[in-house]
């Protein structure tokens, strides 16, 4: 493939932007699987369940945050064009993601805390700062809830918009975001 030896040039994000795009991509995952999990844990889990599943949440919270100003103060590579109809899509469906990506974690920081809940890192906690009240709490949970199921089908979308860009149109979108793992940059 003539463009594949293109994408490893200056059409390929930098390996900064790679390596949070899939530990953002593994972390999302992880707190996705343990929040649909923790009921099915033996009831003795269910505290450093919620708790890992609270910590890897503010961790996405910082990595966007992270991911974002990496954004600003790096420039991505020139996007691919595939139509202005599919251009637009992609844009919203990412920006969609950011908000998505912004927006599940800080419901769940919301509802924690109108539980009255606290955060155990392990090393250090954080102590409930109100009373918890389960009637207030209880809708934030359920948003954030659907705001997950939409994240990761949103996340799924993207997956297979990526799939479809390397096996269908063979235009080198995926490999702009693959890690090159020690192969030559040119």
């Amino acid at each position: 493939m003539q463009f594949d030896r293109q994408i490893t040039g200056s059409l390929a994000y930098d390996a900064v932007a790679r390596a949070l795009h899939w530990l953002m991509a593994l972390l999302i995952l992880a707190a996705f699987t343990l929040g649909l999990l923790v009921d099915s844990f033996p009831k003795s889990w269910e505290y450093p369940v919620v708790e890992i599943h609270k910590v890897i949440g503010i961790s996405i919270l910082v990595l966007v945050t992270v991911r974002l100003g990496w954004r600003v103060a790096h420039r991505p590579p020139p996007a691919i064009p595939v139509g202005p109809l599919l251009d637009a899509l992609s844009r919203m469906g990412h920006l969609a993601l950011y908000m998505l990506m912004v927006a599940v974690p800080v419901l769940g920081l919301v509802y924690a805390v109108l539980r009255g809940q606290g955060i155990d890192f392990g090393i250090f906690a954080i102590s409930p700062i109100i009373e918890g009240n389960r009637a207030v709490a209880r809708p934030y949970r359920e948003v954030h809830e659907l705001a997950a199921y939409a994240l990761v089908g949103l996340a799924g979308l993207h997956m297979l918009a990526a799939l479809w860009h390397h096996f269908i149109r063979r235009d080198g979108v995926l490999r702009r975001m693959i890690p090159r793992l020690g192969r030559s940059p040119t």
